[in-house]
């Protein structure tokens, strides 16, 4: 009994080491410029980590394709099976060589404190503005991670470079950027959001994947 006791304890403590609280996110976008496809982007958010999946299908693609901020790089790799059986590879980005369409170097964040409830969480309206756009998002406010420390990553959210030049704890559950003329350019709808434990294993390229630059060598 005493070594099953010790076993067990060992098991909780190296979950509580590796583990700890997060959420998964799942959002329907949108993007003006693609009105013929269906993107579904998922957001899996620990406290210092992050891996984001996006599934598109336009009619003639459908593919489903992940991307891990790992220190100084980028890691992605596409679900599936390789065509002809071949080696799947992942693709490291150093983080430097990642150019977002986004020339914008500053924008104006205001936090509105208005709040509202998105899939059972407490959520606080921001209000992003740009010389071009403005974007209002709902974030977080029970689950603040760093999520923000990942701007550099995505370069091409607006969201993320607001919570970034603010140092926002948060994640944005849903976003809508209208132009200046009070256009939809993009929106995210929030279709579900679940609190659960991550680990650092949810946050690495699955086995059977080799580095892209390996293999070709």
């Amino acid at each position: 009994m005493k070594k099953i006791f010790s076993i067990l304890f060992a098991v909780l403590v190296s979950t509580g080491l590796f583990a700890s609280k997060g959420m998964v996110i799942t959002q329907s976008y949108t993007d003006a410029s693609n009105k013929d496809a269906k993107i579904t982007v998922t957001w899996y958010v620990s406290q210092s980590q992050c891996k984001m999946s996006m599934a598109y299908a336009d009619g003639k693609l459908n593919s489903t394709t992940f991307f891990i901020p790992d220190g100084t790089s980028l890691l992605t790799y596409s679900d599936g099976t390789a065509p002809g059986a071949a080696q799947k590879n992942y693709f490291s980005i150093p983080v430097q060589n990642i150019n977002g369409s986004n020339s914008i170097s500053r924008v104006n964040v205001t936090n509105t404190g208005e709040t509202k409830t998105l899939g059972g969480i407490l959520c606080e309206k921001v209000i992003i503005k740009t010389n071009k756009s403005t974007t209002e998002m709902w974030i977080t406010r029970d689950f603040k991670p760093d999520f923000y420390k990942f701007s550099p990553f995505f370069q091409n959210s607006i969201e993320l470079m607001g919570l970034s030049q603010e140092g926002l704890q948060g994640v944005p559950l849903e976003s809508v950027t209208k132009d200046n003329g009070g256009v939809i350019i993009s929106s995210y709808t929030l279709v579900s959001a679940q609190s659960t434990e991550l680990g650092t294993g949810d946050f690495v390229v699955p086995s059977g994947y080799k580095n892209a630059d390996e293999t070709t060598k």
